[in-house]
């Protein structure tokens, strides 16, 4: 009796007990890291603002907010143009460079670049939109008992990138967003009020990043959906300015 036990657990420790691991700290870095299980779903409101916008053009590239900005307090820092509305309320917007994001996830991981091509495959290598989808898909739940070991070992090593890449605002929700050449994701729903509701959308020309910083309580009203739609449908590439 005895010796059947340990040939049934020596059996499973062989063939399963690995499989076992991966599937544990998966589930693991899921508990301490709530924010892995969500994936992006499609934006439900895509309704824009109808309200009197000013047309603001930065690194290239035109868009509107339908906010009054403050100039006094609007200026820029490096890469960053900082929009400040008399609202109180602020906007961050900046510009990535083509694949930029899948340059410093090659050039950052200690992992030879060659296997991470080999590990994930050269389409989600192929733009940084592509990459953030692959990362940004990744749940607990995609490694289990039976998982190839080659492809329990890449969603473990997503699940920690994912969870440590998600901005403030992300557990609120996040968006699948298109508009024009760009398709991209929306971290924070304006429903839930969040600090912060950040937008990084991509091109072949590269990338894009707005982040709406707001009061979470207080006499201003919110950012709403169709504000931060307003925004981010108006965009418009204008010149190569780098």
């Amino acid at each position: 009796m005895i010796g059947g036990v340990a040939v049934l657990v020596f059996a499973y420790a062989w063939f399963l007990g690995l499989a076992t691991a991966f599937a544990l700290e998966a589930r693991y870095i899921g508990w301490k890291m709530p924010i892995v299980r969500k994936t992006p779903v499609d934006l439900p409101d895509l309704s824009v603002s109808p309200q009197q916008s000013h047309k603001l053009t930065y690194f290239g590239y035109e868009f509107e907010v339908p906010w009054e900005v403050d100039e006094a307090k609007t200026k820029q820092t490096g890469k960053i143009q900082r929009i400040t509305f008399r609202s109180g309320n602020t906007l961050l917007f900046s510009k990535m460079a083509p694949k930029e994001f899948v340059d410093t996830f090659l050039s950052g991981a200690k992992a030879d670049p060659e296997r991470l091509r080999k590990l994930y495959g050269e389409d989600a290598l192929a733009s940084d939109y592509a990459l953030y989808r692959q990362i940004l898909e990744a749940t607990p739940a995609k490694v289990s008992l039976f998982t190839p070991r080659r492809e329990a070992v890449g969603e473990a090593m997503l699940l920690v990138i994912k969870g440590i890449m998600i901005p403030s605002g992300g557990e609120t929700g996040i968006f699948r967003i298109r508009t024009g050449d760009f398709q991209g994701f929306q971290y924070g729903d304006p429903l839930r009020r969040p600090k912060s509701l950040e937008v990084k959308i991509f091109s072949n020309d590269g990338g894009l990043a707005f982040l709406f910083v707001q009061q979470e309580k207080g006499p201003v009203p919110p950012i709403t959906q169709a504000e931060v739609n307003r925004t981010i449908q108006s965009i418009r590439k204008v010149s190569d300015q780098q």
